[in-house]
């Protein structure tokens, strides 16, 4: 019995190795047909596999350091053109940063200042003001993207 299952094993690693781009296709088809079911299938695999998720980000940074660079750039100037000229609030915004790093030394855990109204939304975009800031813990800002729901 071992053997058929080794032979078995073997047949179906050599037709994935000649019809790989077919099977990538249907993934990728697969995927776009279901986002939710991918969304969570990929979530269950990170939060299982948290040290191989976390070394492939670290590669792929270090791989990709111009276009992380500018992701950077992208992120501080959606800021910058979000922040209104008339908001008198920056030092409370200051504030809710300094809140963050307290709570993160306080406590261990990582805790983000997470725009409510993202700043680069898909359907709405938020402004950099103190109302729309809060300090919620990392884990909970990673999982909410920038998503916004109602």
């Amino acid at each position: 019995m071992p053997r058929d299952i080794e032979n078995t094993k073997r047949l179906k690693k050599e037709w994935y190795e000649r019809n790989k781009e077919i099977t990538k296709e249907r993934a990728r088809a697969r995927d776009l047909a279901n986002p939710e079911q991918t969304a969570a299938r990929k979530t269950k695999w990170r939060e299982e596999n948290r040290e191989q998720h976390n070394a492939i980000n670290r590669e792929w940074n270090a791989n990709n350091k111009p276009l992380k660079a500018a992701l950077e750039g992208k992120r501080k100037s959606a800021i910058l053109q979000r922040t209104p000229v008339w908001d008198k609030d920056a030092h409370l915004i200051v504030a809710k940063y300094q809140l963050a790093n307290m709570l993160t030394r306080e406590t261990g855990k990582p805790h983000h200042v997470d725009h409510i109204i993202p700043l680069q939304g898909k359907n709405v975009s938020g402004l950099h003001v103190f109302s729309n800031l809060r300090v919620i813990p990392g884990e909970d800002n990673v999982k909410k993207s920038n998503k916004y729901t109602i």
